[in-house]
């Protein structure tokens, strides 16, 4: 079908088709990272900011649209997704929203993307349906075609240079269940992958991939259920150790693994089952509760997240999680949420209970398993000067049962060095993997 607009009234519905030049992995990130469709949704002389976007079946997508000369004030809107088929379509209904993202009552508007393969690039269909004819002339009065049609010329450019102002590549791969994972790459030397940690996705190490791209070839990626990556259920932890296995044949067959806090019980998962194209590791500060120098998780933890999540309470799941795992203390949680890294959170609350699988047996206030990781590899095990003695202990822990072990210290830094201070940690990985 060539590009155009196509309005059925017979159906009440508007079909907007654009071919691009791209594959259908690039086409697919484009509209499902948030970072990439705030870069070209909506019309011409508009900027799009995306609160929140959830890429699964009853996910929420929330994001305003604004003149960029402010001759008008933001428009909100709710979307809900109802198909997410990777690489293939897309459904949702979105709805205009209030300042607290409550529907506006106007009614909602079912929307389904279609992507297919048109040769050596991709073909975009998209399909607005309204309730009746009188609707679907308002939207042809309002130019809502054309506004879509500008917006998907925009993500033309986009796909055309996907780089940022890092220097960063965003590629695709298919992981070994058909899984889609988005991973970028920069600088050049030694391959390294950096873990990212639960509820973020690779922007969340962008500082330490740039302090590292100086001195090694750096990837970072979406993991399972974040950014541009897939989420297929049930999820399963094997699945995740396949997806760093595929992506360090993307690096030639052997790279080095980095991670801090909670993506250390994936990265140490990973490097066993990968044996020698593991070349060394490097972890910050592990979560690991292996004494009473604080409380383990919860027994029912897992479960406890599940459940929230199931009743759509992301906010709660990241309450919980910040006062029963983090400790933070309670009367320090309102202020919290007026933080725009509050909304971030809520948006991956899904993964603290991925993570949470993950770390079973790392975090129950006994001795690391014994027999749950074979690694040959060098390992070294960072703990700030300023952090908690439960840190360190883990540390310990864990030179005691694998046979190359090297605690590390870095000095005048706590929890937040991986994320915060990512020249120092880059310069003590770096030191310690180069040696």
């Amino acid at each position: 079908m060539p590009d155009g607009i196509a309005i059925d009234r017979s159906r009440n519905t508007v079909v907007i088709t654009r071919a691009y030049r791209a594959g259908i992995d690039k086409v697919w990130w484009a509209w499902t990272d948030a970072d990439a469709i705030s870069q070209w949704w909506g019309p011409e002389g508009w900027a799009a900011t995306v609160h929140e976007m959830d890429v699964r079946p009853g996910g929420r997508w929330r994001f305003q649209l604004a003149p960029l000369d402010g001759s008008a004030g933001p428009v909100r809107i709710l979307a809900t997704y109802g198909t997410v088929v990777p690489r293939a379509e897309l459904s949702y209904e979105d709805t205009f929203a209030d300042e607290a993202w409550t529907a506006d009552g106007t009614g909602t508007f079912p929307t389904t993307v279609a992507f297919a393969t048109d040769g050596t690039g991709c073909t975009v269909e998209v399909s607005a349906t309204f309730p009746d004819g009188a609707a679907l002339q308002r939207a042809v009065e309002l130019q809502m075609a054309e506004g879509y049609a500008e917006a998907l010329d925009r993500l033309a450019g986009l796909l055309e240079n996907p780089s940022n102002e890092r220097g960063t590549t965003m590629s695709t791969l298919t992981s070994a269940d058909g899984t889609t994972i988005a991973y970028e790459t920069a600088g050049s030397g030694p391959a390294i992958i950096v873990v990212s940690n639960v509820a973020e996705d690779r922007s969340g190490v962008a500082g330490l991939a740039e302090a590292l791209s100086a001195h090694f070839t750096v990837l970072t990626f979406d993991r399972r259920g974040r950014g541009a990556s897939g989420d297929p259920q049930p999820y399963d932890p094997a699945r995740e150790i396949e997806d760093i296995a595929a992506l360090v044949e993307v690096l030639g067959g052997s790279a080095a693994l980095t991670s801090g806090s909670g993506g250390s019980g994936l990265t140490l998962d990973a490097a066993s089952a990968l044996g020698d194209k593991v070349t060394g590791i490097y972890l910050y500060e592990p979560s690991f509760i292996v004494d009473d120098s604080r409380p383990p998780a919860p027994a029912d933890y897992v479960e406890h997240l599940d459940a929230l999540i199931a009743d759509g309470k992301r906010g709660e799941a990241v309450e919980y999680f910040m006062t029963r795992m983090i400790r933070v203390p309670a009367e320090y949680i309102p202020a919290m949420k007026q933080d725009p890294s509050w909304d971030e959170m809520a948006k991956y609350a899904h993964t603290y209970a991925y993570d949470a699988r993950i770390l079973r047996g790392l975090q129950d206030g006994k001795p690391l398993p014994a027999d749950r990781w074979s690694i040959e590899a060098p390992v070294a095990v960072s703990v700030g000067s300023n952090g908690e003695e439960f840190i360190r202990k883990g540390a310990h822990a864990l030179a005691s049962v694998l046979p190359d072990v090297t605690v590390l210290t870095l000095e005048g830094h706590d929890h937040s060095a991986f994320w915060m201070a990512p020249e120092p940690v880059a310069e003590q990985i770096r030191g310690f993997l180069q040696r």
